[in-house]
């Protein structure tokens, strides 16, 4: 439409992402997946910094035109990881909006979940689809006895990058706002996965929230990556090696008829 067209801002996250739902900026998607297919099996996951220098190359040139960057040749995991947040820094508004970045600290304080559903469904449809996938990936590192990342630790990680914060003149009330947006992140982390994975389904019009805590039960019910991969129309998706012949995304939307344009991307 004109106005998604309008909303595409050179920095911006609706200027990344394709114009069909579910509306996730591809580099993410790509070094999501990767991390994954690793079995999240290192410590300090994300905590751990890697080279800047080459988190800076690799995300320049993922985020060229039809880039075919091979990522199971970056050996280094910490690269990856680092691509995800600069990438997130680099945005010019956070997932979780400047506008609505003190309603959510504000929700966080009071610990109300229902709180917490209604604004999270008052950002938009790129936001929502990208902070949903986030969580769940996160939930999943959290829940890695290997990476020893407990929620708590992620949220101070990616509290910088997803929570807008407020300038502050002394150091104790900067002290205080970071606490607060950690807060937040660690609260999103708390919510089902369910609640996330009803986001990024199709049927995605502000989903009715489900006030069932987390628990490793929900796990199953998250979606998987390469999944949600296969669903980019609208956006270039270079090919993935897989061995992996499952139903994908498409194929249960639209019931196994793939549209031609990706059939010439993908490994046989």
């Amino acid at each position: 439409s004109k106005q998604w067209y309008q909303r595409r801002v050179r920095g911006s996250l609706a200027s990344y992402v394709p114009k069909s739902p579910p509306h996730v900026p591809s580099i993410l998607l790509r070094c999501v997946q990767e991390i994954e297919a690793r079995g999240l099996v290192e410590t300090g996951l994300y905590r751990v910094t890697g080279p800047d220098k080459a988190i800076k190359e690799l995300k320049e040139r993922m985020l060229r035109p039809r880039c075919q960057t091979n990522l199971r040749k970056v050996e280094d995991t910490t690269i990856l990881t680092g691509v995800v947040k600069n990438f997130l820094m680099s945005l010019n508004d956070p997932i979780l909006t400047s506008l609505l970045s003190e309603q959510f600290k504000s929700d966080a304080e009071k610990g109300n979940a229902n709180h917490l559903y209604s604004t999270v469904s008052k950002l938009p449809h790129e936001n929502r689809h990208t902070l949903a996938f986030l969580i769940i990936h996160l939930q999943k590192v959290a829940e890695s006895e290997h990476c020893k990342m407990p929620r708590a630790n992620l949220a101070r990680v990616f509290a910088p990058t997803l929570v807008a914060s407020i300038a502050m003149t002394d150091m104790e009330s900067a002290m205080r706002d970071t606490k607060r947006c950690a807060k937040v992140v660690e609260c999103l982390l708390d919510l089902s996965p369910s609640y996330w994975n009803n986001i990024l389904s199709p049927q995605d019009e502000c989903p009715s929230p489900s006030p069932t805590p987390y628990s490793q039960d929900d796990a199953p019910q998250t979606p998987g990556t390469p999944e949600m991969l296969k669903v980019q129309p609208g956006m270039y998706q270079p090919p993935t090696p897989t061995n992996a012949r499952e139903t994908t995304f498409t194929q249960r939307v639209f019931g196994g008829k793939k549209k031609t344009f990706f059939n010439k991307f993908e490994t046989p």
